[in-house]
């Protein structure tokens, strides 16, 4: 199949959406990052991304889920995770208020309550006063009910200004802005006084029912997207309390599965660090009908070539092929296709005292121009890319329509996918001249057990000296373990010296760009890049909270404006627009026939039939 066949075949089912650091991606979890719009209206995808036949479903599935992961897991904790592998761990253990489900008939899904009794009740004409009712069918895996204390002292953990808890920010201010959240949590003044808790727009209306009041006026679909985020879900508040050191400013839940108390589809089964965790189904879930298999497990298993052994030994049901491995498996009709979130981009970091070369735009324009897109995405079976919002992002969530071909989106000149060779040149030599240097050398951190990336870095490490010339440029490859990777790269906000160019790729909100564009503005804590742009932090919150942002048409002009200036600012390189591929056992069998976005394949939703 040709890449350009299947990426066509992929953007006809693009038709839903992402998280904040979702893993539905991969593993198809409920909770998610939802979108900004006035209605849930669920979204339908057009075609399968399967194979040619259907899936049949088992009416008596069970047994035992079995995949890998090339991360390793810090934090079980709701308020404190930074990274994907973690996020689904949470969303598989953690019931939100909100999350995201399939239809009855399988062909999409909406978003809709979870443990909330029911929508958010609007309480005052402007709507900033919301009210959520809790099911009383809601319970905790030991048993007890779930209540309006559990989520007040949930909330009031997550913005507590002492434990500083990492998700606290995002929580105060996303598709809502919270009362007094963010500057209760930064301990910043309002009309002259740091707000305390009881100013915070969090309230307890009676043992079922809470209420939220909002700085602006917000609608039911952003407080319900709010409340579904994997940060949202609730802590348990005894073992929380037991686990705090003496001056509250830190805790261990969640840092073993005895830490740690669920509410989920699932329960933690057993930890393994580095190596294998595993979930049992939890009998107290709210939508445990929906939930077919016995257990997940997750096993923890760095190179890809490894995890490729294992499945062809059936210890594993599904694996994600790489570029190289999927050339052995092109016509394998077990092989399922979906749209990435991810545009795999370098960021640049400007600020490095040890390479002040970084600072010129134009050596970095230059760089974006020496990148031959097309050449990279044939080797590698992807899309080439020289803009940040990848093809799944969508425009419309009603119609399905994609960013990139809306009028906005496909704004973006792409003759050559931005490559041009002659001006790169031209530009590296001012840069040069502007320096007082002769060469330059830069160096390129990437994570060395990801074959794609590893074949990027080794094709710009010929192809950009030769652009150069050899005695001009020298660029030098530091191959390193993801997380010492990602890790490296993430301290340049203390260490400014911590690296020249990077790997990255957010998995956000693809359901609403307007909204998923945070991950590049001055205020997301977790970002990879030193960009920073007043206009560009003015538009995330024109598209997000002014009144504006209800007319369509303007907020994906927005959008565009947003992208526009990351782009012209080249913090970042953007390289290729990945195509995931995922070999699938042939025992298990999926709730659907088809890929929908914030679901996935739907994995925990499977049944997989065990050897006998």
């Amino acid at each position: 199949m040709s890449t350009k066949r299947l990426f066509s075949l992929i953007l006809a089912v693009a038709m839903l959406a992402a998280i904040v650091a979702g893993c539905t991606n991969q593993n198809g979890a409920p909770i998610s990052s939802p979108p900004a719009e006035e209605t849930a209206a669920p979204v339908q995808s057009e075609q399968p991304t399967q194979s040619e036949e259907p899936q049949q479903v088992s009416a008596t599935g069970k047994g035992t889920l079995t995949f890998a992961r090339t991360e390793s897991i810090a934090t079980l904790n709701p308020h404190m995770y930074t990274s994907d592998i973690e996020s689904c761990c949470i969303e598989y253990t953690g019931a939100a208020l909100y999350g995201y489900f399939y239809n009855d008939d399988k062909s999409g899904v909406s978003l809709r309550a979870c443990i909330a009794d029911g929508e958010p009740i609007k309480m005052n004409d402007n709507g900033t006063v919301w009210q959520i009712k809790i099911s009383p069918d809601a319970r905790w895996a030991n048993g007890e009910a779930i209540t309006a204390d559990d989520f007040m002292y949930s909330f009031k953990m997550l913005l507590d200004p002492k434990l500083v808890n990492g998700r606290g920010g995002a929580f105060a201010e996303d598709y809502i802005k919270i009362l007094n959240a963010k500057a209760y949590y930064t301990q910043t003044e309002v009309e002259g006084a740091v707000p305390t808790w009881e100013d915070v727009g969090i309230k307890k209306v009676d043992d079922m029912t809470i209420e939220i009041t909002t700085s602006i006026a917000q609608d039911a679909t952003e407080v319900m997207s709010h409340l579904a985020y994997a940060w949202t879900v609730p802590v348990y508040e005894e073992m929380y309390e037991s686990l705090m050191n003496s001056d509250r400013t830190a805790t261990t839940y969640g840092t073993d599965i005895d830490k740690v108390v669920c509410s989920g589809a699932f329960t933690y089964n057993a930890w393994e660090r580095d190596a294998e965790i595993s979930f049992k189904k939890n009998p107290e879930y709210i939508k445990q009908d929906m939930i077919q298999i016995e257990k997940l497990v997750m096993k923890i298993i760095p190179d890809r070539g490894t995890q490729l052994q294992m499945f062809e030994a059936g210890e594993l049901d599904y694996v994600e092929l790489n570029s190289s491995q999927f050339k052995d498996y092109e016509e394998d009709p077990r092989v399922l296709y979906s749209p990435s979130i991810y545009v795999k981009y370098m960021p640049v970091n400007v600020n490095n005292p040890d390479n002040p070369i970084l600072s010129d735009v134009n050596f970095r324009k230059a760089l974006f121009l020496a990148v031959d897109r097309e050449s990279i995405a044939k080797l590698l079976n992807a899309k080439p890319a020289n803009y940040l919002i990848s093809s799944r992002f969508l425009a419309d969530v009603t119609t399905g329509e994609s960013y990139r071909n809306s009028k906005q989106g496909s704004a973006i000149p792409d003759d050559h996918n931005g490559y041009d060779p002659e001006q790169a040149v031209a530009l590296f030599e001012q840069a040069l001249a502007a320096a007082g240097q002769d060469k330059v050398t830069i160096t390129l951190t990437y994570r060395n057990d990801d074959a794609d990336m590893t074949a990027i870095a080794e094709t710009l490490q010929s192809s950009w000296p030769a652009i150069f010339g050899a005695d001009r440029f020298e660029l030098v490859l530091n191959g390193l373990p993801t997380s010492q990777s990602n890790d490296q790269i993430r301290a340049a906000k203390t260490d400014p010296t911590s690296f020249d160019l990077g790997f990255a790729g957010w998995s956000t909100n693809e359901l609403a760009p307007w909204n998923g564009l945070k991950v590049y503005g001055s205020a997301w804590a977790n970002r990879y890049d030193t960009f920073t742009s007043e206009r560009y932090d003015e538009l995330w919150t024109l598209a997000n909270s002014s009144e504006e942002r209800f007319d369509h048409e303007k907020r994906l002009g927005y959008v565009a404006e947003m992208e526009s200036i990351w782009l012209d600012n080249v913090s970042g390189i953007p390289v290729i627009e990945l195509i995931d591929k995922t070999l699938k056992a042939d025992r298990v069998q999926l709730a659907a026939d088809q890929w929908v976005n914030r679901v996935g394949f739907g994995w925990i939703y499977a049944s997989v039939t065990d050897a006998e």
